[in-house]
């Protein structure tokens, strides 16, 4: 990234400012605390796979590390994490989610596909933030964001939890 590690952490450490890193296929459909330390998010796969997860921030260390935890109804949970290191004037993120446990029908779609798809939206995340911190403005051809909760009409009605994706990880 473009910039020094204590502006980046000081922009990922505002769970707020996660919704301008999201494509259109994540949905943040509300944030709790103050500064924001928990969300409910809304993933949106492929074959009309719709997952509503619960996020929250358990740990941080200063221009270093944020650690969270995804949760599902079905138990499925995850430890995602946002690492950064100063190098050469600029930051190195890296962004990576690990499965603590997942249901059966979470396991089978990361089998399928899941894994995947998540590593994309990381991806896009992490491309969104290094746009960000650029002084260029973003291409053109880069997709459509998702809107933040305020700027949006009415949410959907909530549908039940769906199936978790897991990620490897990423980092730019």
């Amino acid at each position: 990234m473009p910039a020094v590690p204590e502006e980046v952490f000081e922009f990922l450490s505002d769970l707020a400012n996660h919704w301008r890193l999201l494509d259109t296929h994540v949905d943040v459909l509300e944030l709790d605390g103050s500064p924001p330390n928990r969300a409910l998010v809304r993933l949106r796969g492929p074959m009309r796979v719709r997952r509503t997860v619960h996020t929250r921030v358990t740990a941080a260390r200063e221009a270093r590390l944020i650690i969270g935890v995804a949760e599902l109804g079905d138990g499925t949970r995850a430890l995602v994490s946002w690492t950064l290191a100063a190098r050469l004037g600029q930051t190195r993120v890296r962004l990576a989610a690990e499965v603590e446990h997942a249901s059966a029908f979470d396991r089978l779609l990361l089998a399928f596909g899941g894994r995947a798809w998540l590593e994309h939206r990381f991806a896009f995340g992490l491309q969104r933030l290094a746009e960000r911190f650029a002084t260029a403005a973003p291409s053109p051809t880069t997709p459509q964001q998702s809107q933040p909760p305020a700027e949006r009409s009415a949410p959907p009605s909530p549908s039940p939890p769906g199936p978790a994706y897991r990620s490897a990880g990423g980092s730019s």
